[in-house]
């Protein structure tokens, strides 16, 4: 009877530091940020923009990315799944979402301490692998030509804890463009002076700015109203 009492003490004991292990370990894990935290969407958008803007040789038709939620929202579903390969809905006309053909995609694993920036910055580290002249690449650099491929105009991030994947804590990060890039035997922009191919003179930090929809309805209102008041004076 004092034996069983014993191996209960035993049992209950081992139960607790097992559990006070797996708390402290949850506790550690960083909390991850959500495709709605703006601090998120800014460095995402930002360190894009950054690379985008000193690529080497310089860009004549390179656009500035915005942040759209649909592709966050992809990029979310797909990093939850954690699954280290390319979301198959991107290689499939209007899959992933409705208007949008295909989509490109770039997918990271690492540290869950890893930030957008770092990510994005070791994706556009491929540069060293990539040959303008004749677009080709010595060793991976896919994430690279993604990220800087010009017509690209929108983009959308995501990150999840996958412990599974290394055999302990770590992200899945997962970024989506639109239009999508790495077209075969293209090259990902056009050589040239900065913004020089720009299809308006918008131009801010080396990108070609394009008018969104609500950009634009504000600019249509001031013409209307422009020629109104031209007509009533002539």
């Amino acid at each position: 009877m004092a034996l069983m009492k014993k191996l209960d003490c035993f049992w209950t004991l081992s139960l607790c530091l097992v559990a006070s292990k797996l708390c402290k370990a949850l506790l550690d894990v960083p909390k991850l940020p959500t495709i709605y935290d703006p601090k998120f969407i800014e460095e995402c958008v930002d360190s894009h923009n950054e690379f985008r803007s000193k690529v080497k040789p310089s860009a004549a038709d390179m656009n500035e990315l915005i942040w759209d939620n649909e592709l966050a929202k992809v990029a979310k579903s797909w990093s939850i799944q954690c699954k280290f390969f390319h979301n198959p809905c991107t290689k499939k006309r209007y899959a992933c979402i409705e208007g949008h053909d295909f989509l490109g995609e770039n997918v990271y694993v690492g540290e869950i301490q890893s930030t957008p920036k770092q990510i994005i910055s070791s994706w556009y580290n491929e540069s060293e692998h990539y040959n303008f002249e004749n677009t080709t690449c010595s060793k991976i650099c896919g994430h690279y030509t993604q990220m800087v491929w010009a017509n690209t105009l929108t983009v959308g991030c995501a990150v999840s804890n996958c412990p599974n994947l290394l055999g302990h804590s770590a992200a899945l990060f997962v970024c989506n463009y639109a239009p999508p890039g790495n077209e075969k035997n293209y090259s990902p922009y056009i050589k040239g002076e900065p913004c020089s191919l720009c299809k308006r003179d918008d131009c801010r930090n080396n990108l070609c700015q394009f008018l969104t929809e609500k950009a634009t309805q504000p600019r249509a209102c001031h013409l209307l109203l422009l020629g109104f008041i031209l007509h009533r004076i002539f």
